[in-house]
């Protein structure tokens, strides 16, 4: 089990920046004299081009030596947070979050790829939900940080959550390369194996050629919509709307992650039965549903006139969040060819930033009607993705066979 926790440390560590920036967002902005508006672009602009750059990122995971390869995103994104503590100006900020999204976006096609030849397939969704455990408990950090930003410049909060990453980077690049395809072996390329790279476009051609994977990447741009500045919008939408400070923030940001903890065994739990009772089409349903509850949950946090029934409702959308998560891994897993993994992760990841472009084209933020209005609005792509997803059901049998 020495691979997933390691792996799970660094997922972890990651999330620590990442949260930072959604929990201080009011901080930033204010500190930079920028509006609303302005802040969710930095953020918005600096995911959307860290997606973009999964492409060439999971190309190189099918490619090299993935666990150099997650060191060096380790490293990146350590120095980026640094980096963003010391930004003199806007520009250097949108630098900076720019890089640390870099770096933390070679852990999605990078990750997943190690732990689908580290572990047999059976064992997928339990790996994954394992691994992704790390995401909400990397948002219970909020309080951490919420309480943090309250007594201090966050300045100083960014130059302390840079420190966790490199206590984690030798413990990394102690373990193996597993074979491609062979679940448990060690050696390093796919030179080892015998097998020679296909070409982007080859590669390109053939997981297309995939109906499931077809129709979940028809709905991952509907869905990129609403994910990319979701944590930014709601600790906008709780400081706008009901006048939370950083504490309050964090405490919101902090039951979400208990949500998602909860879909998290629920999703492995399924995925799992789903398996073992020869029902691979499950993963299918078990995605598109996930997804479908976490824009009705979204959609009653905004139409709520509570902080405490808003905050219950995030809550229940985490709880989709986690729920998706093992079985959209596992299903990943299950239909694209072993070599190619990689870059299959990575084709979902750019679809989803490609989703983000929309995002300027929504009303400016200026009022708790705007963000009311602009949540709902995402509120409702994550249904419709959902819906989406749902039709990847009955393709699953077939294309697992060709996988």
């Amino acid at each position: 089990m020495l691979p997933l926790a390691v792996l799970f440390a660094l997922n972890l560590v990651d999330e620590l920046d990442r949260v930072a920036f959604g929990v201080l967002s009011p901080e930033i902005r204010d500190d930079f004299g920028l509006t609303d508006a302005a802040i969710v672009g930095i953020g918005a602009a600096a995911g959307v081009t860290s997606l973009l750059a999964a492409l060439p990122l999971g190309v190189l995971a099918d490619r090299v030596h993935r666990v150099r390869l997650a060191a060096a995103g380790a490293v990146a994104w350590s120095g980026a947070t640094v980096l963003t503590a010391l930004s003199p100006s806007t520009v250097a900020l949108g630098l900076a979050r720019t890089g640390a999204g870099i770096g933390r976006i070679v852990n999605e096609p990078v990750h997943a790829s190690l732990l689908s030849d580290y572990y047999p397939p059976a064992a997928h969704p339990r790996v994954f939900a394992l691994h992704r455990l790390a995401n909400p408990l990397g948002l219970s950090s909020a309080l951490l940080v919420g309480v943090l930003g309250a007594v201090l410049d966050w300045r100083t909060v960014f130059l302390a959550l840079a420190v966790p990453t490199l206590l984690v980077l030798p413990l990394l690049l102690r373990l193996p390369e597993p074979v491609r395809g062979c679940s448990g072996a060690v050696g390093a390329t796919p030179a080892a194996t015998g097998a020679a790279p296909m070409g982007v476009g080859a590669a390109r051609r053939r997981l297309a050629r995939t109906p499931t994977l077809r129709r979940i990447w028809v709905a991952l741009p509907v869905l990129g919509v609403a994910v990319i500045t979701l944590p930014q919008l709601v600790s906008l939408f709780f400081e706008r709307v009901y006048g939370f400070g950083p504490t309050g923030r964090g405490v919101v940001t902090f039951l979400s992650g208990v949500g998602i903890t909860l879909g998290l065994a629920l999703g492995q739990r399924l995925g799992t039965r789903a398996l073992a009772q020869g029902h691979p089409e499950r993963l299918g349903t078990l995605v598109g549903a996930s997804v479908a509850a976490v824009g009705l949950g979204l959609g009653a946090m905004v139409l709520s006139p509570s902080p405490t029934v808003s905050a219950a409702c995030y809550l229940l959308a985490g709880i989709g969040i986690g729920t998706y998560q093992p079985a959209f891994f596992t299903l990943t897993c299950l239909v694209a060819p072993p070599a190619l993994r990689g870059q299959a992760f990575a084709y979902a990841i750019v679809l989803l930033g490609l989703g983000g472009l929309v995002f300027p084209l929504l009303p400016a933020l200026r009022s708790g009607a705007g963000y009311r209005t602009a949540l709902g609005v995402l509120a409702a792509s994550l249904v419709v993705g959902g819906m989406a997803l749902l039709r990847s059901a009955a393709t699953i049998p077939a294309a697992a066979l060709l996988a």
